[in-house]
């Protein structure tokens, strides 16, 4: 009976495992396999705990790691199980002997059963192996776009020269194919990071987060829907909506909860600039202003609540604030070994929370 029990246990344990394979590389779908969502729960969530503790630069060190140490938590458990299952059913066969280490026995059963772990074992490894080069390329998909706009923007400020800009520069057609790049962007970004969980947590390359990015984008478009929503260029709306349930579903997977009906007014990273300003901005680059001032500030804020306060709650959940400040003191030390009188670390008070 225990010999069966054994037998039944280690097969199923086997299945499991490959089933998880399957779910978290060949058929993500709408939501990646549990071990791959728990292991980066559990290794990027004490992570980030840990970091709260350390001073910036060691916290950077342990956020980057975080993410390629999930990863390699999902390979690990995938092989310790599944040699755990093959172990189980040489040991109902009863054949104890080889049961630690898949020595080879050419006798009996066993001999199908280690070749069949041996295979197993491969496999998984040469999966693990292709979902890598998929992440890889994902990543650099998502960060491309995220590294061009960081050479013109770094806040969601800079939303409103990067709109003037184009105005300026350019033609309708030509801020449409913008917001058109964007929205396939957003439309990737949200198709793998949801097949793939750990990619949120993969960290952006350049100074510029990917979320603050899109944040900075949206607002642009959320700026000419509101002022001109017959002039604006029609990927505009379709960036907004799509962006926002990207934020807003990524925000969510990753444990953010906002109060409902808390979020009249969102002023996350536009602190600094009246409404007025923005709006004179845009009208002398050529933007025309169909709706009064106070009615686009109405529309305007209720475009922005949909994904920014989201947008600020991930990235605090990433603690991106916290990388800022380790590339900021970096910086500073710099330049002090430069200049010595020209820069004070006092400069950076306050700001490590």
């Amino acid at each position: 009976m225990l010999a069966v029990l054994c037998v039944v246990a280690g097969a199923l344990l086997v299945v499991s495992v490959w089933l998880s394979v399957m779910r978290t590389i060949i058929v993500p779908h709408a939501s990646s396999s549990r071990i791959a969502r728990a292991s980066v729960a559990v290794t990027v969530g004490s992570a980030t705990r840990i970091t709260r503790w350390l001073p910036p630069k060691a916290a950077l060190w342990m956020l980057d790691l975080a993410a390629p140490l999930a990863l390699f938590t999902i390979v690990i458990y995938w092989l310790v199980a599944i040699m755990a299952g093959f172990g189980l059913v040489l040991f109902g066969l009863g054949d104890r002997g080889q049961t630690v280490g898949f020595a080879f026995a050419w006798h009996g059963p066993t001999t199908a059963v280690l070749v069949l772990g041996a295979i197993s074992v491969s496999l998984v490894l040469v999966a693990f192996g292709a979902h890598l080069v998929r992440l890889t390329e994902a990543y650099s998909r998502r960060e491309r776009l995220v590294n061009s706009l960081a050479a013109r923007a770094s806040t969601p400020l800079d939303a409103d020269q990067l709109l003037a800009d184009h105005l300026r520069g350019g033609s309708r057609d030509n801020l449409d194919l913008l917001f058109r790049s964007w929205l396939d962007w957003v439309a990737d970004v949200h198709a793998t990071h949801v097949g793939y969980p750990v990619l949120v947590y993969y960290r952006s390359a350049c100074r510029l987060a990917w979320v603050e990015a899109a944040v900075i984008v949206m607002d642009a478009a959320a700026l000419v829907t509101t002022l001109a929503p017959k002039w604006a260029p029609p990927h505009a709306r379709v960036l907004l909506d799509g962006g926002s349930a990207c934020i807003r579903d990524l925000a969510e997977r990753a444990g953010v909860r906002l109060p409902v009906g808390t979020n009249t007014v969102s002023l996350h990273g536009r602190e600094e600039r009246a409404f007025g300003d923005t709006v004179l901005m845009a009208v002398r680059a050529g933007l025309p202003e169909e709706r009064n001032r106070s009615q686009a500030w109405d529309i305007f804020q209720a475009e922005r609540t949909r994904y920014a306060p989201y947008a600020a709650q991930l990235g605090a959940r990433l603690q991106y604030d916290r990388v800022a400040v380790a590339r900021g003191r970096s910086l500073l030390r710099l330049s002090s070994r430069r200049n010595p009188q020209s820069i004070s670390w006092d400069d950076l008070d306050g700001s490590v929370e």
